[in-house]
């Protein structure tokens, strides 16, 4: 069995070199420098589409707000109007009223000083006690 396992660990031992030459190749044969440009250049490249994509949903709801304050601004000026005719129509019924009412206290007032009253008798004094 300690013969396998030798074996076993030899095998093992020229795998793992056999690996770490073929990593030490493709490292050399990929330049680190031309590795960070194109990196560099991968990572402008994703910066403006995602700009790209931020400034067009941007858009999207600045035109949406627009869209939503018209309609605010629309309903709104119908409120407005609305409050604006129900409240002439409150007026021109409160001018009426009030058009009628002075008539209706000067016959009041005219009821009231045909219809006086004696004047009440004072009470007398109350005593006070002595104790």
């Amino acid at each position: 069995m300690s013969e396998s396992t030798q074996e076993r660990k030899e095998k093992v031992k020229q795998k793992i070199n056999e690996i770490k030459t073929n990593v030490e190749t493709f490292i050399s044969d990929i330049k680190v420098d031309d590795l960070k440009k194109s990196f560099t250049l991968m990572m402008k490249e994703a910066q403006k589409d995602f700009n790209k994509i931020v400034d067009q949903d941007l858009e999207k709801m600045k035109k949406k707000f627009q869209k939503e304050k018209v309609e605010l601004e629309k309903k709104t000026k119908k409120f407005l109007t609305d409050q604006k005719k129900e409240i002439s129509a409150l007026q021109s019924k409160l001018e009426k009223l009030v058009k009628k009412a002075p008539g209706k206290k000067t016959t009041k007032k005219a009821a009231k000083k045909t219809v006086k009253k004696a004047p009440a008798k004072k009470k007398a004094p109350a005593k006070k006690k002595t104790t």
